[in-house]
């Protein structure tokens, strides 16, 4: 990350009449020391398994760098509501494996670590750095999503410039960007996931869950688009700890995705939480073409709305879908997402014509039938 020499901020005129707007500060690279972000994180550490369990279970931002010939390179940022040592330590086992790959690049580095912890997302400092790092525009090479997006769209204290493609502070008589505010129409809050718990939205838009290595094994994942979700299960317990899309236009084809990346699953049962307990990786999943539709908005706000992660899950999908369609809006006082009930009660009448169509179709065939056999 290179070193600013103008601080926190870039000032771009735009004219003399045009107030300045003032971008965050972004990180050059991954590379280089950056004082801004040096100075709230802690320094960095040689992974050791006792180490990271120093590392507070409360929420916080969690980097991993590899080094390699005097070179320190950031490759993941995750930033954790609840706990980061948790996160922690399945990064950190995901990384190891690669590091441990002969073919890999990285096999003769050494992984480093640093945290840092908050009180509330919500932090001026927290903000900046989510910031900070979106403003570079490329993602560290083992980072899926940049932390904090969620955090950003839903804050006056920045706002995004569409002019300049970067988050900014806001001008004095500028627009603050707000979170779509509900309209005088009847909305209902969408309940949130429990990762730990069984859940009925979840169960009616998945398959049953079945053995991963049993699905891998016997080639079951379908060929086709949507995502899935993997569980540890322990006894009856089951803890959902990944739901694995694509974070460009969310759905994925299914069967190659499993293909590809099972294996890294096993490294979540080293975890303390389910070491020793007899634990088995399992997976489900939903089929879908269009990844706007309504039905898939509303599970995405139901993840969302959990205010949580699944352990090995950095980012959760579907906020910038959501932002976009008129059927969801965010309640102001808590930020959870909401569903327009009259939009949902159009479209299960319709479903039921549709339904009622099909049926009436069906009694006319078998009147014709009918007709025919006793011609």
């Amino acid at each position: 990350m290179a070193k600013s020499k103008g601080g926190l901020c870039t000032v771009l005129t735009t004219s003399k009449q045009e107030e300045a707007e003032i971008a965050v500060n972004a990180c050059q690279g991954w590379v280089d020391p950056c004082e801004f972000c040096d100075k709230r994180f802690n320094s960095w550490e040689e992974v050791s398994e006792e180490l990271l369990e120093k590392i507070p279970t409360k929420p916080g931002i969690f980097e991993i760098a590899l080094k390699n010939k005097g070179t320190t390179e950031v490759v993941l940022i995750v930033l954790e509501k609840t706990d980061i040592q948790k996160h922690a330590f399945v990064s950190i086992d995901r990384i190891k494996d690669q590091v441990a790959d002969k073919k890999s690049k990285a096999t003769k580095s050494s992984i480093l670590f640093r945290w840092m912890i908050f009180k509330n997302p919500n932090d001026k400092d927290v903000l900046n750095l989510c910031a900070h790092w979106q403003n570079n525009g490329v993602l560290p090479k083992q980072t899926d999503a940049w932390p904090g997006t969620d955090i950003l769209r839903n804050t006056d204290a920045l706002v995004f410039s569409d002019k300049l493609q970067k988050w900014c502070y806001p001008k004095k008589d500028a627009y603050w960007k707000k979170s779509k505010a509900p309209p005088s129409k009847l909305v209902e809050v969408i309940e949130g996931c429990d990762w730990t718990k069984p859940c009925e939205i979840c169960d009616v838009n998945f398959s049953k869950w079945m053995k991963l290595e049993d699905v891998v094994a016997n080639d079951l994942a379908p060929d086709e688009p949507g995502l899935f979700m993997v569980s540890v299960c322990v006894g009856k317990d089951v803890e959902v700890v990944d739901i694995r899309y694509d974070p460009d236009g969310i759905k994925l084809n299914i069967k190659n995705a499993l293909q590809n990346c099972h294996k890294s699953y096993g490294h979540v049962l080293k975890n303390k939480k389910f070491v020793h307990r007899d634990p088995t990786l399992k997976v489900r999943w939903t089929q879908f073409r269009d990844a706007d539709s309504d039905n898939c908005c509303y599970l995405y706000a139901h993840w969302i709305n959990s205010g949580s992660l699944p352990m090995m899950t950095y980012a959760l999908p579907g906020d910038k879908v959501l932002d976009k369609n008129k059927n969801f809006v965010v309640r102001s006082v808590d930020k959870k997402w909401c569903y327009e009930i009259d939009a949902f009660k159009q479209m299960r009448i319709t479903k039921h014509k549709n339904k009622k169509y099909i049926i009436d179709d069906l009694e006319e065939d078998m009147k014709y039938l009918n007709y025919s056999e006793q011609s």
